[in-house]
């Protein structure tokens, strides 16, 4: 019988629950004194932790339904959701408002503020997008907490953030998503501006000469100049802040700017992860490829992006590796395996991880996974090279093949 695989493919249990972990580990710990509780919009699993906050604490909970919905849908929608579980707002002990973001900014912000003011418990509200008056009335900040925050998996704490400087998201790894203090940035006046964003967000310093050779290599310095200087400026009218200043013959990313960057990160993480002990290094590389969605910048079709994406599919599958073989070596051979198989999607060609995958499928007894394995193997070594897959791989296929046969 074929023995079950849990999480083969997607490898998300372990890190849902170490998020989980942190989400119920900073709600528990949350001063007395927050009365609104946002559960952080770039949380990915948020209607986990609602199923959790749920189960553990009495609450009453409404799910608004509708798009741009104003304070009159609201209120009844809401109104609607006490009468049914029998209670008054003001006897709420805790208020859960679900996909608040169906809501206008102007209708959400009136309820919420109503609802301080009226609601002695605490509210919980489930959001994509972080509501924008928390952040600029003092005093309704001081009684929010957003839920989990974590900087190393780029969930910043709105509520507490530095307004001397401007935090800027930047998730190249996630579809090319930026939110400015946490409002999401979307009109870009033109493609050019935002591939000149993100060139010089991933550069972190670069020249105008490589700036030049990179957008412009055909235009003369004096052209190149004026265009370099009206996209730039385009840029800091869509930001609303300048991105970069000019020191010692370099671009750099302005210091009054708070960048927080999925790629820079996810580097960071996967070089620190080679000089950390066991436990460390798999929580390194845990983070980092979660914070890999996609493909870097998928929708730019630049040589820069293509080098930069291609190297970044290489590191990826490395973190995938280096984690699936801490996974292994701790006894995880399911969540190893199936670490490995995505890893041998960003290199088909790679013996040793074929070797690595058909070993787990052997000790699996998943033999007829360990033999296509091999197949796939042999098609890719064919068609892109013209060689056969090595000695040692073509022996280790004939004894799981002799092995499957005597199973059999």
């Amino acid at each position: 019988m074929r023995p079950v695989v849990y999480s083969l493919l997607n490898g998300e249990f372990s890190m849902t629950d170490l998020l989980r972990e942190l989400a119920a580990l900073q709600l528990e710990n949350i001063d007395p004194s927050i009365r609104l509780v946002i559960i952080h919009p770039n949380y990915p699993r948020q209607h986990l932790f609602l199923q959790m906050i749920l189960q553990d604490t009495p609450a009453v909970y409404v799910r608004f339904d509708g798009t741009q919905l104003t304070y009159d849908q609201l209120h009844a929608q809401l109104g609607a959701a006490l009468e049914r579980q029998g209670l008054s707002r003001a006897k709420a002990d805790l208020l859960v408002l679900d996909e608040a973001d169906r809501a206008s900014a102007e209708g959400l912000e009136r309820l919420l503020t109503e609802l301080l003011e009226q609601v002695s418990g605490r509210l919980v509200v489930l959001t994509r997008k972080a509501p924008a008056f928390v952040q600029d009335q003092p005093a309704v900040r001081q009684l929010t907490a957003f839920v989990p925050v974590d900087n190393g998996l780029m969930l910043a704490d709105y509520a507490r953030r530095d307004e001397a400087s401007a935090l800027l998201e930047v998730r190249a790894l996630s579809g090319g998503r930026v939110l400015l203090n946490g409002r999401s940035v979307e009109n870009w006046d033109g493609t050019l501006p935002r591939a000149l964003f993100f060139f010089l967000v991933d550069r972190g310093m670069t020249t105008r000469s490589q700036i030049f050779e990179t957008f412009w290599p055909t235009l003369s310095t004096r052209e190149a100049t004026n265009v370099f200087h009206v996209t730039k400026r385009k840029i800091s009218e869509v930001l609303g802040v300048d991105l970069t200043v000019y020191w010692s013959g370099f671009y750099r990313i302005a210091p009054d700017i708070d960048l927080q960057y999925d790629t820079s990160i996810f580097t960071g993480m996967v070089q620190n992860s080679a000089v950390a002990e066991p436990d460390e290094a798999m929580r390194l590389l845990t983070y980092a490829t979660s914070l890999y969605q996609s493909d870097f910048l998928s929708s730019i079709d630049m040589e820069w992006a293509k080098k930069r994406r291609q190297e970044m599919v290489q590191n990826y599958g490395e973190a995938l590796i280096g984690l699936g073989k801490l996974k292994e070596q701790a006894g995880s051979i399911e969540e190893a395996l199936g670490l490995y198989v995505r890893a041998s999607a960003t290199n088909p060609q790679r013996e040793d991880l074929a070797r690595s995958i058909m070993l787990l499928y052997r000790q699996l007894g998943m033999y007829e996974d360990a033999i296509a394995t091999y197949r796939r193997l042999e098609t890719e070594l064919e068609n892109t090279l013209g060689v056969s897959p090595a000695r040692n791989l073509q022996e280790l296929m004939a004894e799981i093949q002799a092995e499957a046969e005597h199973v059999m």
